[in-house]
């Protein structure tokens, strides 16, 4: 039984998805945003802000596309959790690559009296990137996992966390839903006028 989206995000909930979210958008596309990822400078104050590491922590060029790399596999199982077309399509490539990357940043298992949670096993950008599996865990293991998808406005692609009672939620927000529905609405009336 699903719990009520009240207790769902709750605490750590939204503090794993709101990392996840705050990672996935951290790319250029959709709604004029920019690259926040583009090289090791950019990486490392993106992970020194989401409070992942120091800022006195090394960071490689090879981080900076490791980053962007996960960051692009994550976003394509949300496209896949949106039933996104390409989502689909590339998913299979996506999760193959999660998969082999998850072993690069291994995480170990906290357990104290309040409960028990995975953490990076690493420090340093290595940690970090663990600390972006130990989130995508946390979500998965509390049965939300599929609640993290990608807008499927177009001229959008936010990544968002779906608080629809029954999970079915396209667009991260009302605007994005109303253009969507205008499109439709003018694709239909330009059909029409056609025929």
């Amino acid at each position: 039984m699903e719990q009520a989206l009240v207790d769902v995000c709750g605490g750590n909930v939204c503090r794993s998805s709101d990392l996840l979210l705050a990672f996935v958008n951290s790319g250029p596309h959709g709604s004029g945003r920019t690259e926040l990822l583009g090289d090791t400078e950019a990486l490392g104050a993106w992970m020194t802000g989401a409070g992942l590491m120091g800022d006195s922590e090394r960071v490689t060029g090879a981080d900076a596309v490791a980053g962007r790399e996960l960051r692009d596999a994550l976003a394509t199982v949300f496209r896949a959790h949106s039933d996104c077309p390409d989502g689909a399509m590339l998913l299979p490539d996506a999760e193959e690559y999660l998969r082999w990357t998850a072993e690069r940043y291994p995480l170990t298992l906290r357990i104290t009296a309040e409960g028990c949670d995975l953490a990076p096993s690493q420090t340093g950008i290595l940690g970090a990137f663990g600390a972006l599996f130990a989130a995508a865990a946390d979500l998965a293991s509390r049965g939300i996992w599929a609640r993290m998808k990608v807008c499927k406005n177009p001229t959008c692609h936010s990544g968002f966390f779906d608080k629809t009672r029954n999970s079915s939620g396209l667009y991260c927000g009302s605007a994005c839903s109303s253009q969507a529905a205008q499109r439709a609405y003018r694709s239909r009336l330009k059909s029409e006028r056609a025929s």
